[in-house]
């Protein structure tokens, strides 16, 4: 399948497409475009004015894949509640989060565009974050 979002994509995009790819639609082609470009015929659009699977003010992009997806994975549950910690409890203001996780991958995948020639790039580098924490994440709630 065909997904677009707009390019540059930082921390809850970024997050999404790791999703997307990992537990939706391993085959996923993504295109990055401007948030004023109109969405190319047959494309899931994501997190762009007027598609279904955007942010809110109580929820993130990840947030709508995991409740339209219907995914009960207990580590997806725990990366949405981080990323909603920063996205939208804490406004991305650092000093409000409540989970020690939320500023670490925040700063993480923020910093991916400013070490990054291309959007691919950032998506090539988010997906081993993103791989690593959901490992951990995992390990320790099995060790729990």
């Amino acid at each position: 399948m065909r997904w677009v979002t707009r390019h540059e994509p930082h921390v809850d995009r970024c997050a999404s497409i790791w999703l997307i790819r990992t537990l939706i639609d391993p085959e996923a082609v993504f295109d990055f475009i401007s948030r004023d470009s109109p969405v190319p015929a047959g494309a899931i659009p994501f997190t762009l004015p007027g598609a279904d699977l955007q942010p809110t003010e109580t929820s993130t992009t990840f947030d709508a894949l995991v409740k339209k997806y219907q995914l009960a994975d207990p580590v997806v549950v725990l990366i949405a509640e981080i990323l909603r910690d920063f996205e939208i409890q804490a406004g991305e203001d650092l000093e409000r989060v409540k989970m020690k996780e939320s500023a670490g991958v925040y700063y993480v995948l923020r910093g991916l565009a400013r070490t990054s020639k291309s959007d691919a790039e950032i998506v090539y580098k988010a997906m081993m974050v993103m791989d690593a924490l959901y490992a951990e994440l995992k390990a320790r709630m099995e060790a729990q």
